[in-house]
């Protein structure tokens, strides 16, 4: 079982990840290639091929979570894009507790529940789950 510990330094290091994620943010161009159709659970045989995901930010809180972020402009408006998984774990496959991903969200300023989600496979066996919500909509007439 993965502990989750959260103190001022993992929070500084969070605002500093949201902060650079708001000044880069990922364009749609460079993502709608890869969307898939609606989906709960995203494995690596069901993406497309020849497609990788943009680097996100990453950081490790002690005990054992890890969280990607971004912000990805999308056809809606600007939405946050958070991946949260699990290392260090006792058996494989391992995802995080919904506790857990509650606390991380907070952190990032995330919320819970998301607008949308969905686990998606990182590497053979191994699950994130990923939160994306819209927080700056597109203004009307603004596409």
């Amino acid at each position: 079982m993965a502990v989750l510990i959260v103190s001022e330094e993992e929070r500084k290091r969070a605002a500093e990840i949201i902060a650079e994620a708001k000044a880069h943010p990922v364009l749609f161009e460079t993502i709608r290639h890869g969307v898939v159709d609606d989906t709960p659970l995203l494995r690596l045989k069901d993406r497309k091929p020849g497609i990788e995901r943009p680097r996100s930010a990453h950081m490790m809180f002690p005990g054992g979570y890890r969280a990607a972020f971004s912000i990805e402009q999308q056809p809606a408006g600007l939405c946050t894009h958070l991946s949260i998984s699990v290392e260090g774990r006792q058996r494989k496959g391992m995802m995080p507790s919904v506790e857990a991903v509650k606390v991380i969200c907070e952190v990032f300023g995330v919320p819970f529940p998301p607008d949308k989600s969905w686990n998606e496979e990182f590497e053979p066996g191994e699950y994130a789950i990923n939160l994306l919500s819209l927080y700056a909509p597109t203004k009307e007439g603004n596409t």
